[in-house]
């Protein structure tokens, strides 16, 4: 699943992507730079993960679809869905799960 920042409103300047109900502890948090010579490639595993996009646009692969993501989208992924991340650029973005 994708949310997208352009859907999302803001309240007295908080925003909120609304995960809770995807994942009862985060187990790691780590940042990544994806470049055209440096893609996340597709793997899958047994919890759910959220990635967050800072900067850049990529484009992900969820099972085999995929779908261009922009600065403040998130991709709410859940247990054994095949994915993976790829830019033709420059993309910052974050791992948690």
């Amino acid at each position: 699943m994708i949310i997208r920042a352009a859907d999302l409103t803001a309240h007295n300047g908080r925003t909120d992507y609304g995960i809770s109900r995807y994942q009862d502890e985060v187990r790691h948090l780590v940042t990544w730079h994806t470049t055209p010579e440096r893609p996340f490639g597709p793997h899958k595993h047994d919890r759910p993960e959220f990635w967050f996009i800072l900067e850049g646009e990529a484009i992900v692969m969820l099972d085999g679809d995929e779908s261009r993501l922009a600065p403040g989208d998130m991709v709410v992924i859940a247990p054994w869905v095949d994915h993976g991340l790829r830019s033709e650029g420059s993309t910052r973005w974050v791992c948690f799960g």
